[in-house]
C-alpha cells in the first residue's frame, strides 16, 4: 500500500466510523502531525461538515516546520477535526492500516532509573530497590521515597568522617537525589554525581558532576556549595540552576534560574537569573556570558525535548541519550534545523514521525538509529 493510499484509506474508514482503537490512536497522531491535510482537504468538507473557520484554525496551527504544536493546541485541534470521536470503542482485531504503520522494532522511553555506589564500593540498583532504608553508613541514613526519590538523613551527630558516594543514570534513565545539606538535585540521563555522605565539619559542600544536573540549592552563607563538572567551577551559597557538561557536547552550560552563581574556568564570572554561562575550546576555555533561554535549558526536566534551530547532529545526540540507542548515519544532513517541543515521554517511532516531517528520515534496527536518504 502506496503512502498517499494508505492515508487516504485511513481518513475514510474516520469519516464512515470504521476505526479500531489502534487505528483512532493512529489517525490521531497523524493529524497532529498534519500528515492528513491533502486526505482531509479532500473528504472531510463535504463527509463531516467541518465549518470553514474550524479549518482555517485547524491550517493555521499545522502551519510546516512546527514539528510539535504545544499540547494544549494539539488537543484542540484534534477536538476540532474529530467531535464525537470518543463513540469510538470498538474491539476490532488489528487491520491493514494498523499492520502497515507498526514499528517492529520500536524503543520505549527512559525512565527513573540509577545506580547508587557506597563509600565502600558496594552498589545498589536504585530501579529495582524497593521503598524504605537502603543503608547506614557514618551516622547517615540513605533512603528510597515512595516517589522514588533517594534521600540522605543525619541520624546520629558528632564527628563523623565523610565517606562519598556517588549516583550514576544509564543512558534511557533520570533520577532525583536529597542530599544531606537537603539540597536537592535532579540527574539527567547518562550523568553522574559523587558527593560526601554528610557535609558536617567540612567548609564547603563540594560535589563532582558528569552529565547534566539540575539544582536546587539548601542556603548555607557557612559552608558554599560548589559543583566541579569538567574545567569550570560553579560556587553558590544558595541557589537554582542547570549545568549541563556531557562529554559528546562542545561546550559546558550553566543556566541561572534564581539567586546567584560564581562561574570559573579561565576567569571568573557572577551570573545573574535569566543568564547563561558558556566555557568552551571556541572561548579558549574562559567563561563567555549570555542570555539564557530558560524553556530549552529546562525543557528535559519538564519532561520535553526542546528544540531551537538545531541540527540533526544535536538532537539525535539528545534521542541517543535518552533512548538509549546508537546513532548511524548513512546519510550527513548536518544542515537541517529543527524547532519545536517533543515529549519525553513517547515512544522513539513518535518522536521520528515528527523528525520525518522536516524531510529527514529513519529507521530502527537492534537499538541503532540509523539515519537515511
Amino acid at each position: 500500500m502506496e503512502e498517499k493510499e494508505f492515508y487516504a484509506t485511513l481518513v475514510q474508514r474516520y469519516l464512515n466510523k470504521q476505526l479500531s482503537d489502534q487505528e483512532l490512536e493512529l489517525f490521531s497522531q497523524l493529524s497532529k502531525e498534519g500528515k492528513l491535510d491533502e486526505q482531509l482537504a479532500n473528504a472531510w468538507n463535504v463527509e463531516a461538515g467541518i465549518s470553514e473557520e474550524d479549518e482555517q484554525d485547524y491550517q493555521r496551527v499545522n502551519r510546516p516546520k512546527l514539528l510539535w504544536p504545544r499540547i494544549a493546541v494539539a488537543a484542540t485541534i484534534l477536538i476540532t477535526l474529530s467531535t464525537g470521536l470518543y463513540f469510538y470503542f470498538d474491539t476490532k482485531p488489528e487491520s491493514e492500516i494498523v499492520q502497515y504503520a507498526l514499528v517492529k522494532q520500536d524503543v520505549e522511553p527512559g525512565g527513573n532509573k540509577a545506580t547508587l555506589t557506597l563509600a565502600d564500593g558496594s552498589k545498589i540498583s536504585l530501579t529495582d530497590a524497593g521503598n524504605g532504608q537502603l543503608a547506614e553508613q557514618g551516622g547517615v541514613k540513605i533512603s528510597k521515597s515512595a516517589n522514588g526519590q533517594l534521600v540522605y538523613s543525619v541520624v546520629e551527630s558528632g564527628q563523623r568522617e565523610a565517606g562519598y558516594n556517588t549516583i550514576t543514570t544509564p543512558r534511557g534513565g533520570i533520577y532525583q537525589v536529597n542530599l544531606p545539606d537537603g539540597t536537592r538535585v535532579w540527574l539527567n540521563a547518562a550523568s553522574s554525581i559523587k558527593f560526601p555522605t554528610t557535609f558536617a565539619h567540612l567548609n564547603q559542600r563540594k560535589v563532582e558532576l558528569q552529565g547534566e544536573a539540575y539544582f536546587e540549592v539548601s542556603r548555607n552563607k557557612k559552608q558554599p556549595f560548589i559543583v566541579q563538572s569538567g574545567k569550570q567551577q560553579v560556587e553558590v551559597l544558595g541557589t537554582h540552576f542547570n549545568i549541563n557538561s556531557y562529554e559528546d557536547e562542545s561546550e559546558v552550560k550553566t543556566t541561572l534560574l534564581e539567586g546567584s552563581v560564581k562561574v570559573s574556568a579561565g576567569n571568573v564570572i557572577l551570573l545573574k537569573p535569566g543568564q547563561q554561562s558558556t566555557v568552551g575550546a571556541s572561548q579558549g576555555g574562559r567563561v563567555k556570558v549570555s542570555p539564557a533561554n530558560i524553556e530549552q535549558a529546562m525543557a528535559w526536566k519538564n519532561g520535553f525535548f526542546h528544540f531551537e534551530k538545531e541540527n540533526l547532529h544535536s538532537v539525535l545526540r539528545q534521542l541517543a541519550r535518552w533512548y538509549d540507542i546508537e546513532v548511524v548515519y548513512q546519510v550527513n544532513r548536518a544542515d537541517d534545523e529543527f524547532m519545536g517541543d517533543i515529549p519525553r515521554g513517547v515512544k522513539l517511532s513518535e518522536v521520528l514521525k515528527i523528525l520525518e516531517f522536516e524531510g529527514t528520515h529513519f529507521k530502527i534496527e537492534n537499538r541503532k538509529l540509523i539515519v537515511t536518504k
